[in-house]
């Protein structure tokens, strides 16, 4: 009589320690999934909005003469008039950050200028073709993603040493 207490005893504590058991590794594979997710959408994001900055940024200088790269090192350079004063805006990585610079033509410019638009660790431009850039962002996670912009102004000069 007393045994069948003590095997329903340790039958039921293994079915309690199976459950616990059981919970734990559910759970910690519901955590990982989640932090997994959580940094992919960091990345997606970071890549993403980096690419979609120098689209929309291109689209609204893409006209004569515009868009070029050339005197600062590895930039994106957009020239527009102002009240009849020229002024370019500089798109370039520096100390880890995707950084712009809107300054008059006739300024000199330095990297450490810029403000800081977006954290990354590596950004790109190639000329990929006729009037055609590739830019590429790398994240902080080493994650990268590329655009290809067909520029319409063609004024693509590749003169600054653009990557």
């Amino acid at each position: 009589h007393e045994q069948v207490h003590i095997t329903d005893l340790l039958f039921s504590l293994g079915l309690l320690c199976l459950f616990t058991i059981s919970s734990l590794t559910v759970l910690l594979i519901g955590a990982h999934v989640y932090k997994q997710t959580a940094l992919d959408m960091k990345t997606n994001y970071t890549t993403r909005t980096a690419l979609t900055y120098v689209a929309e940024k291109i689209r609204q200088h893409d006209s004569t003469s515009s868009v070029s790269l050339g005197t600062l090192e590895d930039a994106l350079e957009l020239s527009e008039s102002i009240g009849g004063v020229s002024y370019i805006t500089y798109i370039y990585e520096d100390e880890n950050a995707l950084k712009e610079l809107f300054v008059q033509a006739s300024q000199p410019v330095t990297k450490s200028q810029g403000e800081k638009i977006l954290a990354i660790q590596n950004f790109s431009i190639e000329q990929a073709g006729e009037n055609l850039l590739r830019f590429t962002v790398t994240d902080e996670e080493n994650t990268s993603a590329s655009l290809l912009i067909y520029i319409r102004s063609h004024s693509t000069d590749t003169k600054g040493g653009a990557s």
